[in-house]
């Protein structure tokens, strides 16, 4: 069966963000060791920026400030954005979906582990998305992969976990980092 890790960071991401290589996704067969070696000596490849999103638990596990972390039984977690937009839930949507902000404009479309960044001035509109979410409205939502286990899970995930490392990152002044691994 099929998992996925959630774990939640209060950061600060303008300091994430001025570390070189903050971006992309982490490539195959490049030891976590190698890309951190690279990160340090300053010696980073420009062709290979992808490969230090894998730091990335690790440097908000340093930086920031751990929040917890929670499994998911399942597959598809990512069409949760269409859930929680369908159910009139913008700030949890923006949450579910909202992309680490690669520097320089860059883009990736596959990063792994997933990164979300909700920055701490949208954390009061996460807050009041899920004291207005109905938890009973989510099993048998229609959705294209998500069975009604999975979105009873959901259910369980957003009423036990994201209202508590939301609130923690808010009264931090902080920034919430969500990082999304389907593999440990």
């Amino acid at each position: 069966m099929a998992e996925q890790y959630v774990t939640a960071f209060a950061v600060d991401a303008a300091l994430l963000l001025r570390l070189p290589g903050s971006g992309g996704a982490g490539l195959p067969g490049i030891p976590r060791s190698a890309a951190l070696t690279e990160l340090l000596a300053g010696r980073l490849r420009a062709d290979a920026d992808s490969r230090y999103t894998a730091l990335l638990p690790a440097l908000a596990g340093t930086l920031g400030t751990p929040l917890g972390e929670a499994v998911l039984a399942g597959r598809h977690w990512d069409e949760l954005a269409d859930v929680f937009r369908e159910l009139n839930l913008p700030a949890l949507a923006a949450l579910w979906s909202r992309r680490w902000p690669w520097p320089d404009g860059a883009t990736d479309d596959r990063p792994w582990p997933h990164p979300t960044l909700t920055p701490h001035a949208a954390l009061p509109g996460v807050l009041a998305d899920l004291a207005a979410l109905d938890p009973e409205a989510l099993p048998g939502h229609p959705t294209a992969h998500l069975a009604d286990e999975d979105l009873e899970e959901a259910a369980w995930f957003l009423t036990e976990h994201v209202p508590t490392w939301a609130s923690h990152a808010h009264t931090r002044s902080l920034d919430l980092l969500l990082l999304r691994d389907g593999a440990r």
